[in-house]
């Protein structure tokens, strides 16, 4: 046997004992989970004003979780959190507390319903409030009707449960969200 087909071989062999001990890739989130993490982009156009900005976005449970919104290479940013305690707004180097989240989006310029949107980035209506819908063939949520809302979907699979596209608008808002990754468990709720 020539020397070249040997070394091919054990190269392939190796190859393919190296490719066989590598971590499988994980599950991907579920939509239900209380526990998620996304990160990407996100624009809102609210009567003639138009804002973007990078999102990360940690939630630990229904009480729980912050949304980190900054402008490019990270200037103008604001963080919104809240817990069971209320929420906190940091802006330009100053803390503002309040009872709601949602409040707090308002006096910093990105009215959104918060508590809602928590439910409607994972491609689920909010379970408390009254709701028009379509799900496609493959059982994710295409679009939504809820608190004078209409929100669009976007997977990047049909086997995701999780949209990777969302565009909500309202009567004088547009929000529009594209989350480049998801991940299970964020580093705030190890904290």
């Amino acid at each position: 046997m020539p020397t070249s087909l040997i070394l091919r071989s054990l190269a392939l062999i190796a190859t393919l004992l190296i490719g066989a001990c590598a971590t499988p890739p994980k599950p991907p989130i579920n939509s239900e989970s209380e526990t998620w993490q996304l990160q990407g982009k996100i624009g809102l156009w609210y009567n003639n004003k138009q804002e973007s900005a990078t999102i990360d976005w940690s939630q630990c449970n229904a009480e729980r979780g912050r949304i980190r919104l900054s402008g490019p290479l990270g200037s103008g940013g604001i963080e919104l959190s809240a817990d069971q305690a209320g929420a906190t707004l940091i802006q330009n180097g100053e803390t503002t507390h309040a009872d709601s989240i949602e409040e707090l989006a308002s006096r910093a310029e990105w009215p959104l319903p918060v508590d809602a949107l928590r439910y409607w980035v994972r491609g689920r209506p909010t379970p408390t409030e009254k709701l028009d819908g379509r799900v496609n063939t493959n059982g994710q949520l295409e679009e939504l009707a809820q608190i004078g809302w209409q929100i669009t979907y976007q997977y990047r699979t049909p086997f995701h449960q999780l949209p990777n596209r969302i565009t909500a608008n309202s009567a004088n808002t547009k929000l529009t969200l594209i989350v480049s990754e998801w991940l299970d468990l964020p580093k705030l709720c190890r904290e």
